[in-house]
């Protein structure tokens, strides 16, 4: 099992980085994102923590939070940036006097501070400030109280986000147990828990809880399914009481030893500079040079949002032991595929290589390793295609070192042959038969076999390598020239088994789980097609007329990047000759879409959102699952990447002028550029980049 212990660590301490004397986690503002759709978490956790303990309020949401509402308790495990809920157990609720009910201990509060390492609150109802710091597995409490008799902490097992918070989702809590140990003056127990995006299975959480204060008395009710809960009463004028919780997915035994080893005797402000110093030095991987500080607080917090999930959960696997990295809570790799994964093959490679071990070892114990793996379960619903491949084949392509080819390869290849929906085996091609989502099914499955015959090529499988490079051409199935919407022809359409297309309007946005299309319109989808761009201009009239099309699609809000599957959409732009304009409409996207006070557009989606600002910030954007950047203007003069190899990456801008947003020429290591992007390997041992920038248009002559 590895641990993770919480001594302070020199290496951390010497490598933070500052801006203006000012550390970087506290650049970070952890409200954005909180408000809208954003579903993004406040309260603090380590890079890729397994507990994110946070504030709970009434109608939260599906994050549990928003910040004009009154606070209900603080639960220990979230996720950030999601769309559907989950989690929000092992609820603590300090009070002076007692009320167990859900709706019956809410507080105003003041005084809210949050940073990623650190959040603290003051209970206006109760007079009790509480301040809260994480662990990779522990969260630790400082409750200071005041002078009562009446002190009291509610321990809830059966609340949980969405039983109570979001009851839409319809959760359920099963039952579970407290026990006490006086002596010790620790409580340990469990709950199990069903709802929330992902499996239907029910799951169980485990805790082991300490306090530094002796009680008084605990109380424990248990009614079953209906209520589990403990009254841990203090005695007369407590003050400040530390209590510290280890969470675990598998057993007590696991959240003891969390316990023990990752808080031990240290104080809280000990865990607190701990987490701190883990979050600066984190986010040192990326400096940047700005004058403008509202510009550097969203880079770093949207930095921050790219290292929040997955989950870490190595030696922590509820099902089956093993010395392999376990990474849970994949809500989101139809989403993370595309930015945040990319984001850590240059800043965290070894978090991918981990990711994949674990996608190895899922796979050879379930049989199976599908997009969405939540509470350590696998779901068989797919928001996309086999996305998984799509990870796989970035790192394998960019050369990241770590984990076993050929076992990756055999998941890529059991994937396309038996992952893939039977009619698109049977076919080559998704037909549209009445069920949900044929249009987006069919194109993800085209790019998830060319990510796979490109593996495939590396692996010396040539027989795959051509089939599948074949069937990934197969998306132009679904492409009907003929279909036309505002006066330009050819989409991606359902189209029958026998050859018939089906009617549809290219520009009407689908939901979640519908016909046709995942949470998208024609328009944006038929952009997707990472590996053949030439062949889609082809098929659209030609370069200029693409140009024409797209203009008019984000000008009119045809083309949507409030969603992932439209990432990749300006940059066809480069592919036609103009990445001046490509530059435009990212610009225009940064300034809609990404806000300090108004958050995200949409969910956050798991660090895909805030990995897409930041490589848009730094002038790369990858086509992930190939080996390339797109070239486009930084959004700062002087940018410094840190690999976790220690190589760096130095990117410099130059400006004619002071309004210069457009590219006059890209320069690496002295050698001046003839195209619109850059290989990984070409920055992958360090590099410098220099920009020239200009306000005139179409200055930057490219071979395409």
């Amino acid at each position: 099992m590895k641990t993770r212990t919480l001594g302070i660590c020199l290496f951390l301490l010497m490598n933070v980085s500052f801006i203006k004397g000012q550390s970087l986690a506290d650049k970070v503002d952890m409200w954005m994102g909180t408000y809208g759709a954003g579903h993004c978490v406040v309260g603090p956790q380590l890079p890729h923590g397994s507990v994110n303990p946070s504030p709970q309020t009434a109608y939260g949401g599906h994050a549990g939070y928003v910040p004009d509402q009154p606070i209900r308790g603080f639960g220990q495990l979230h996720v950030s940036g999601i769309g559907w809920g989950r989690y929000g157990q092992i609820f603590l609720s300090p009070q002076v006097g007692f009320n167990p009910g859900e709706t019956d201990h809410d507080s105003p509060k003041q005084g809210e501070e949050a940073t990623p390492y650190y959040y603290k609150v003051m209970l206006s109802r109760y007079d009790i400030q509480v301040e809260i710091s994480p662990t990779h597995h522990c969260v630790a409490y400082r409750f200071t109280f005041p002078e009562t008799d009446q002190g009291n902490i509610l321990l809830d097992i059966a609340h949980n986000i969405p039983q109570h918070i979001v009851p839409e989702v319809k959760g359920l809590f099963h039952g579970g147990e407290i026990n006490y140990n006086p002596e010790q003056q620790t409580l340990t127990g469990w709950g199990e828990y069903s709802g929330g995006f992902g499996s239907t299975d029910a799951y169980k959480v485990y805790f082991a809880m300490k306090t530094d204060t002796p009680l008084k008395e605990v109380k424990i009710t248990d009614q079953g399914d209906k209520a589990l809960y403990a009254c841990l009463a203090l005695n007369k004028n407590p003050g400040v009481v530390h209590l510290n919780v280890g969470i675990s997915l598998k057993s007590i035994e696991n959240a003891s030893l969390f316990l023990s080893e990752e808080i031990a005797d240290n104080s809280f402000n000990t865990v607190k500079e701990n987490a701190k110093a883990i979050w600066d030095n984190t986010l040192s991987s990326i400096k940047i040079k700005s004058e403008n500080e509202a510009e550097e607080r969203l880079f770093y917090t949207t930095l921050y949002h790219s290292f929040v999930m997955p989950r870490d959960r190595t030696g922590d696997n509820p099902h089956w032991d093993s010395e392999s990295a376990h990474m849970d809570d994949h809500y989101c790799v139809w989403d993370t595929w595309r930015t945040k994964y990319p984001l850590m093959v240059l800043l965290r490679e070894s978090y991918v290589a981990e990711t994949i071990n674990s996608f190895i070892d899922r796979f050879a114990h379930n049989g199976v390793c599908n997009p969405t793996f939540t509470s350590s379960l696998d779901w068989t619903s797919k928001q996309g295609g086999d996305d998984v491949d799509n990870i796989i084949a970035d790192a394998i392509v960019k050369n990241v070192k770590g984990f076993d080819y050929e076992k990756a390869y055999a998941l890529m290849k059991w994937n396309a042959y038996h992952a893939r929906s039977k009619d698109y085996l049977r076919l080559g091609w998704e037909p549209e038969t009445g069920g949900i989502m044929s249009c987006s099914a069919g194109i993800e499955y085209a790019y998830n076999d060319f990510c796979t015959s490109e593996i495939a090529g590396i692996m010396h499988d040539e027989n795959t390598q051509k089939e599948l490079y074949e069937r990934s051409g197969n998306w132009s199935q679904l492409f009907n020239p003929l279909q036309e919407s505002h006066t330009y022809k050819g989409f991606i359409v359902p189209r029958k088994a026998n050859g018939e297309w089906v009617a549809i309007d290219p520009a009407k946005a689908y939901g979640s789980w519908v016909e046709y299309f995942y949470e998208g319109n024609s328009w944006t989808y038929t952009l997707f097609v990472p590996h053949q761009f030439d062949r889609l201009i082809e098929y659209c009239g030609g370069k200029a007329n693409m140009i024409k099309r797209l203009s008019y699609g984000f000008e009119n809000n045809l083309i949507s990047l409030n969603n992932e599957p439209g990432f990749l959409s300006p940059f066809i732009f480069t592919h036609c000759g103009r990445p001046d304009l490509t530059a435009r409409y990212v610009s225009q996207i940064r300034k809609d879409n990404f806000s300090l006070l108004k958050g995200y557009s949409d969910n956050e989606d798991s660090g895909a959102m805030g990995s897409w600002y930041i490589f848009t910030s730094i002038g790369l954007f990858p086509n992930a699952g190939q080996d390339f950047y797109y070239l486009l203007p930084p959004a700062f003069t002087d940018v410094e990447l840190t690999m976790e190899n220690g190589k760096k990456i130095s990117i410099k801008v130059l400006k004619d002028t002071p309004d210069a947003c457009y590219i006059k020429s890209v320069s690496i290591n002295g050698k001046v550029l003839d195209k619109g992007w850059i290989y990984h390997r070409e920055i992958a041992e360090g590099a410098t980049l220099v920009y020239e920038l200009t306000n005139k248009e179409n200055a930057w002559h490219i071979n395409e």
